[in-house]
C-alpha cells in the first residue's frame, strides 16, 4: 500500500519514468547497483523496483526521523562510511544468503555534481563471497529536487533505468578473489555509466 502512495506522489510531483523494470528477477539472490545522487534515492528505487529490497544505507540517515522512517520501512539498514562496518558487511551476506535482493550504492556516497564516481571494492567482494549476479540501474533527475544555494524544493523530472543483469559466474571462476573483486566493480560502473548516457538522451 505504501508503495503504491508513494508511485502515485513521485509520479505527481516528479513526473517519474521507469524503464526495464520487466528486467527485476523476481526471486534469487541480486545485488542492486545504482548511481546516487540523491537522499530520497533509496525510496524512489525502492517504490518502483516489485520486489523487497534491503537497501545498505549511511548512518546518518536514521538521525533524520522523516528519512529514517522512509528508509526503514523500505528494509534499509545502516552503515559505517568512516571504518569497515563488519554488521553491514555481515548483513548483507545474510539477504543473500536467503535468496533476497540487496540494494547497493557502489560510489560509497552520493555525488554533489551528479558525475558517476569510482566504485568501491566492497560491492565486488559480497558479489564474490555470495555469488550473487549484479543488476545494474540508473536514476537521474533526483539531485535537482533541492538545488544549492537555493533553500526550497524544486520538482525535476526523474527517471529510472534497468539494465541487463551482469552475470558474474565466469568472472569467479575465471579470475583469483582480488582480481575478480576488480573486474565487477569496473564492470558494474561501466554499466551504470552506459545506462545514465542512455537515459539522459531519453
Amino acid at each position: 500500500m505504501v508503495q503504491l502512495v508513494l508511485r502515485s506522489i513521485f509520479r505527481t510531483l516528479y513526473r517519474v519514468e521507469v524503464y526495464g523494470l520487466h528486467k527485476v528477477p523476481r526471486s534469487g539472490s541480486i545485488i542492486l547497483c545504482c548511481n546516487h545522487i540523491s537522499y530520497l534515492d533509496p525510496v524512489v528505487i525502492g517504490a518502483y523496483i516489485p520486489r523487497i529490497t534491503y537497501f545498505m544505507a549511511k548512518k546518518e540517515l536514521f538521525k533524520v526521523s522523516f528519512l529514517s522512517n522512509l528508509v526503514t520501512y523500505f528494509n534499509a539498514f545502516p552503515v559505517r562510511r568512516d571504518t569497515t562496518d563488519r554488521y553491514a558487511f555481515t548483513a548483507s551476506l545474510e539477504i543473500l544468503k536467503n535468496d533476497n535482493l540487496l540494494g547497493l550504492f557502489p560510489e560509497g556516497t552520493r555525488s554533489v555534481d551528479g558525475i558517476i564516481q569510482d566504485g568501491k571494492k566492497g560491492l565486488g567482494l559480497i558479489s564474490v563471497l555470495s555469488e550473487s549476479n549484479i543488476l545494474p540501474v540508473a536514476i537521474s533527475g533526483s539531485n535537482n529536487i533541492v538545488q544549492k544555494p537555493h533553500k526550497r524544493i524544486f520538482f525535476p523530472k526523474i527517471k529510472i533505468i534497468v539494465g541487463d543483469i551482469i552475470c558474474t559466474e565466469n568472472i569467479i571462476a575465471g579470475n583469483d578473489k582480488k582480481e575478480a573483486v576488480s573486474l565487477i566493480v569496473f564492470e558494474t560502473m561501466k554499466s551504470i555509466k552506459r545506462l545514465y548516457k542512455e537515459i539522459s538522451e531519453v
